[in-house]
């Protein structure tokens, strides 16, 4: 991560005294979707899950038209990832974490062959976490919050076709999400039976989904 917050350092730097440039003949638009896993580290998911937290992912970005240095290239993307995972506690009590991300930020792309690029990105943003809690009677318990996320990445974009007016490829990506830790307490579902835990409210504590990622994605550029 420490990688990709230089790059992306040393781009916005030079962007600052960079003058635009026409790029008639590449695209400037991009799409992606995909699929990928965060390893859950923290002590408070593993009370939860044993599971990683799989899901997908999809966004936006645009090239920027900024005169780097010859081959390196800014674009500004914004995203939204989704994930799931499940598992047990106190061996009696099954429990589903959910968490929704939206992001934005800069990539630092790299043209190492006129088919392959290498990337850094560094998104800011918000993540939605949720976690449900049920017994083997049907009784469950929930509850929901948001906060505040960071994610820097890696990756290597690899494209069977990459002229314009549209170019298709693959891209592998490695990062590390930093995830504030989120204050969640168990609401009993008043339309289930009696959970085995006490009737009134239980604070969980605070859910910390910070972890490494891996995703591999479609991508297509226009």
């Amino acid at each position: 991560m420490r990688a990709a917050i230089s790059l992306l350092l040393a781009a916005a730097t030079a962007a600052v005294t960079a003058t635009p440039t026409a790029h008639a003949d590449t695209n400037r638009d991009e799409l992606w979707i995909g699929g990928g896993a965060r390893a859950l580290r923290s002590s408070s998911a593993n009370a939860l899950t044993g599971d990683n937290l799989a899901g997908t992912s999809f966004g936006l970005a645009r090239d920027l038209d900024i005169a780097l240095v010859p081959k390196l290239a800014v674009w500004a993307e914004a995203g939204m990832t989704t994930g799931d995972a499940s598992g047990t506690m106190f061996q009696t009590l099954s429990t589903e974490i959910n968490a929704l991300g939206l992001t934005g930020g800069l990539r630092a792309r790299y043209q190492l062959h006129r088919l392959i690029a290498a990337s850094a990105r560094l998104d800011l943003g918000a993540q939605r976490a949720s976690l449900a809690i049920s017994d083997r009677a049907g009784g469950s318990a929930s509850d929901h919050g948001w906060g505040a996320m960071a994610q820097g990445s890696a990756a290597l974009d690899l494209f069977a076709v990459a002229r314009s007016p549209f170019g298709i490829g693959l891209r592998a990506e490695l990062g590390y999400v930093m995830a504030q830790a989120i204050s969640l307490t168990a609401h009993r579902d008043v339309t289930s039976d009696t959970l085995m835990l006490p009737m009134t409210e239980v604070g969980l504590g605070h859910l910390d989904l910070s972890g490494p990622t891996f995703a591999l994605s479609l991508v297509g550029q226009f």
